[in-house]
């Protein structure tokens, strides 16, 4: 089970093998929501129903209020988990990130005692922020067999949701199929909010590449605007390997030339990475996740709100 504790003591100890030299890793960054492009809409949805709830908890408590449970879906690639981590950097609270393999069992009821202790230990360690990932794999639709053993792993989860923020514990999970998921999940109470990731737009394309090219050596002439405009209807891992391609050929070429200065990522390499890569959601893709959208957020599609991920 991934478990990333952003509270926990940053300091390892390393040895190193051939020369028992002891090494302090680089302390790594934890800047919550100064590393997401975009999504500024949902930063301020999170920000107000989430972490201003626990930052103002004896406030809250007057209200009778607690953090929502939340459930992502959307296209593949649009920073659905990167996000979950990325709230509870900014919220400086516990983080359990659990993937389908995880609860998996070979013993019967294997995966049930997994869940009941996986929220056990989270609310140990309160506040923790849960992030499930292919959530519809952890709570398929049941059957009528009621010796299905996937039956009795979602009943599991209906009981640990219940009223799960009242004991510090927080439950965010995304999904790219929330029509799998069983529909007594997504009631009030267990999921509150179902929120739609939609591909990144043009402004958040644009604050992508400017986020990604701050990383490496790169000319001081990108045209990120230009960048944005080429790369309509790629999604966040899309633009994220695109710089990988370009940072790749330009690693190479300064290796070969070690005593000069590492060679800048240019313009021209960034539009030809783009024309070589072509996007991973295909346009039928989109099309059945906005049948999706008109399925689950109604309202948004019906006031034509504007996607609440990256625009």
């Amino acid at each position: 089970m991934k478990k990333k504790n952003p509270e926990k003591e940053w300091l390892e100890i390393l040895i190193d093998d051939k020369t028992n030299e002891t090494k302090q890793p680089e302390q790594k960054s934890a800047r919550g929501f100064g590393d997401v492009a975009g999504m500024e809409n949902l930063k301020q949805m999170v920000t107000e129903g989430f972490i201003n709830v626990l930052n103002n908890r004896e406030c809250a408590k007057a209200y009778g209020i607690t953090p929502p449970s939340i459930l992502f879906y959307g296209p593949a690639g649009c920073g659905k988990t990167y996000f979950a981590e990325k709230i509870a950097e900014e919220a400086g609270i516990n983080f359990i990130e659990v993937a389908p393999d995880d609860l998996a069992s070979t013993l019967v009821h294997g995966s049930q005692e997994k869940i009941g202790e996986l929220f056990r230990e989270a609310e140990e360690k309160a506040p923790t922020l849960i992030f499930f990932d292919e959530f519809d794999a952890l709570v398929p639709q049941r059957t009528n067999d009621d010796r299905s053993c996937q039956n009795g792993e979602t009943n599991e989860f209906l009981c640990m949701l219940n009223n799960a923020a009242e004991k510090g514990v927080y439950v965010l999970a995304a999904t790219n199929h929330p029509e799998r998921i069983d529909r007594a999940v997504l009631r009030t109470g267990r999921i509150d909010e179902i929120i739609y990731i939609d591909m990144p737009d043009e402004e958040a394309r644009k604050s992508l590449f400017r986020l990604l090219l701050s990383k490496v050596p790169v000319a001081d002439d990108i045209d990120y605007q230009k960048l944005a405009s080429m790369s309509g209807g790629y999604n966040c891992s899309d633009i994220s390997y695109i710089v990988k391609l370009a940072s790749r050929k330009m690693f190479n070429e300064s290796i070969r030339e070690k005593d000069k200065p590492f060679k800048v990522i240019t313009q021209d390499l960034l539009e030809a990475s783009i024309a070589s890569k072509s996007p991973s959601v295909t346009s039928r893709d989109l099309r059945e996740f906005e049948r999706l959208r008109g399925e689950f957020s109604p309202k948004d599609v019906a006031q034509k709100r504007v996607a609440i991920g990256f625009h």
